[in-house]
């Protein structure tokens, strides 16, 4: 298990996705469909990243957690969901969704 100091690859990867795609989904252009196919193919890498088991649940809680903050932060105007939209399309070429 690892210390609430210190997150591994794999929960700092879903953070960081949770973020671009919960910000993302706040633009017009975003389908649910889209992120549903891009969040399904990211847990499946993460879970392929992922040290174990509970490392697995964490990085899950953390992609959770960045959707939230993502969302967030669209609606805030903080992050520009139009550039989310296009971190999003180059997620979805490096996956091949």
């Amino acid at each position: 298990m690892t210390s609430t100091n210190r997150m591994t690859d794999a929960q700092r990867m879903s953070q960081t996705l949770g973020v671009i795609i919960g910000a993302a989904s706040c633009c017009e252009q975003v389908t649910e469909e889209r992120v549903t196919t891009v969040a399904v193919k990211l847990k499946q890498l993460v879970s392929a990243t992922a040290e174990d088991g509970a490392d697995a649940e964490a990085a899950n809680e953390q992609f959770f957690a960045g959707l939230e903050v993502g969302k967030t932060a669209a609606e805030s105007g903080r992050i520009d969901p139009e550039q989310a939209e296009a971190a999003l399309v180059e997620l979805e070429e490096d996956l091949s969704v």
